[in-house]
This record gives C-alpha cells, sequence and structure tokens, in this order.
C-alpha cells in the first residue's frame, strides 16, 4: 500500500510540475504573440519606408536625366548663340 501512495504522490508532483510547465508555455506564447504583433508593425513600417525612399531614388533620377537633357540642350543653344554672333560679327565687318 504504501508503494502505492508514494506512487501516486509521485505522480501528482509530475502532474503540479507539468501544470507549471503549461501555465509557463501560455505565458510565454502570449508575450511571444505580443512581440511578434510589434515585429509586424515595425515591419510593415519599415517596408512602406523602403517603398518611399524608391520612390524617392526614381524621382532623383528622373531630375537627374532631366538634368543631363537640359545641359544638353544648353551647350547646343549656346553653340547657335556662338554661331549668330560670329555671323554678326561678320556681317559687321563686311
Amino acid at each position: 500500500m504504501a508503494d502505492a501512495a508514494e506512487r501516486l504522490l509521485l505522480l501528482e508532483q509530475h502532474v503540479q510540475r507539468a501544470i507549471e510547465r503549461i501555465e509557463h508555455l501560455r505565458a510565454e506564447n502570449a508575450r511571444l504573440a505580443e512581440e511578434r504583433a510589434g515585429l509586424a508593425a515595425r515591419v510593415e513600417a519599415l517596408g512602406k519606408e523602403v517603398d518611399a525612399l524608391r520612390q524617392r531614388e526614381q524621382a532623383a533620377a528622373r531630375l537627374e536625366t532631366e538634368y543631363r537633357r537640359l545641359q544638353e540642350e544648353r551647350q547646343v543653344l549656346l553653340g547657335h548663340v556662338e554661331g549668330m554672333l560670329k555671323e554678326l560679327a561678320r556681317i559687321e565687318g563686311a
């Protein structure tokens, strides 16, 4: 009979430890779920920031292309003006 009582006591101890572990795991699971939600929100915010930066980069690339085009146009116009000034000087000198 003592053996059965000892086994029952040991079983009760194992059940109590299992209950404590389950409670600990539930608390840890709740903490991790909250942390996961926070991380998901952070990832979403960073994704939006990346999209905004990508749009700014594309806009900057377009502006740079436009700037180069305007520089080339300026050079062509300066060449025309220089040609006109030479022609004017030739006409005035004749």
